[in-house]
């Protein structure tokens, strides 16, 4: 089968598309023909060699978690899925993950029926974003209705869908982003929309009750700023994590500020498949890839750029 393999970390030229063997799977495993890998700034950052995970990865690796595809294969002691069933999900989280190949082998506890009504790509670009927004809206931030959000980059991959988690609450949301995101933000539900690059934000907002801010750094000094006293803030970038400032801001402002970590969780990732099947949230993909252009993909992502997710088509 082909797989895109790192020898070492560095640019995404490094990426390179080789043949390898085709994986087994074990009593309690799954095969699965990748259809679709979503891309992630996880990735991008795994494979550059900056990320924390990249410290348990043995090159070469097969990297990639996000996946959606059809069941090959199953292991004697797997219930629940049938080969032939439509799945996605965030396999070897963390980890090395394996998702950047023809086939990839998943533990079916990380997996969810596929949405009939979506296509593999939404499938395989809502596992992550989806995990990550949903904890962040509902165990970190533990929003409610009526209460003030501010969310940062909202309209990117985590971001659009923590606005649409946001509203389902009955909260307020104030999303910044470049003027050219104005009307997507607003069409899922964004109340008041700033142009961060126009605009001080902490200017026009504050006494709020929640921030979710994917950027660190001075995006989080000052939206911590804008926060009431007893109001929270989730920082998403774990290499931002115990910034010492951040944290002298935080006292100083009389806030609490985390730095989660997203964890697989079975019974989320099928609430967020049954979610994307009735609409009530939207995965919005902006770039599909070829898997040949799978390094395209990943600087695509690091462009930081992109309106939602970055998909790779691999079979």
């Amino acid at each position: 089968m082909k797989a895109a393999i790192i020898n070492q970390f560095g640019e995404a030229e490094e990426l390179q598309i080789m043949d390898v063997s085709k994986p087994k799977i074990n009593d309690q495993q799954v095969l699965i023909k990748v259809a679709a890998a979503g891309i992630n700034p996880v990735d991008t950052k795994v494979r550059a060699g900056t990320s924390g995970m990249s410290k348990i990865i043995k090159l070469p690796a097969i990297l990639g978690w996000d996946v959606s595809g059809i069941i090959e294969a199953t292991g004697k002691k797997v219930t629940g899925f049938n080969i032939g069933d439509s799945v996605f999900g965030c396999i070897g989280f963390p980890g090395p993950g394996n998702g950047y190949a023809e086939f990839a082998v998943a533990d079916p506890q990380l997996l969810a029926k596929k949405p009939y009504n979506i296509s593999f790509e939404e499938a395989a670009a809502a596992p992550i974003v989806g995990l990550t927004a949903y904890q962040a809206i509902n165990e970190e931030l533990k929003i409610t209705a009526g209460q003030k959000i501010l969310i940062q980059a909202a309209a990117g991959g985590v971001g659009h869908l923590a606005v649409q988690f946001a509203k389902m609450n009955g909260a307020y949301v104030i999303g910044t982003a470049s003027d050219k995101n104005e009307r997507f933000l607003k069409s899922i539900g964004v109340d008041q929309f700033i142009d961060y690059k126009k605009k001080k934000f902490e200017e026009i907002v504050n006494g709020l009750d929640a921030v979710l801010d994917s950027m660190g750094g001075d995006v989080l000094y000052r939206s911590l700023s804008c926060l009431k006293r007893g109001g929270v803030a989730v920082c998403l970038p774990s290499s931002t994590k115990d910034d010492p400032k951040a944290i002298s801001l935080a006292k100083k402002y009389g806030v609490k500020l985390t730095w989660p970590m997203m964890h697989t969780d079975n019974g989320q990732i099928n609430k967020i498949a049954e979610m994307l099947e009735h609409k009530e949230v939207k995965v919005f993909v902006d770039k599909i890839f070829i898997f040949d252009q799978i390094a395209w993909a990943h600087k695509a992502v690091e462009t930081h750029n992109t309106k939602g997710k970055v998909v790779v088509r691999i079979n």
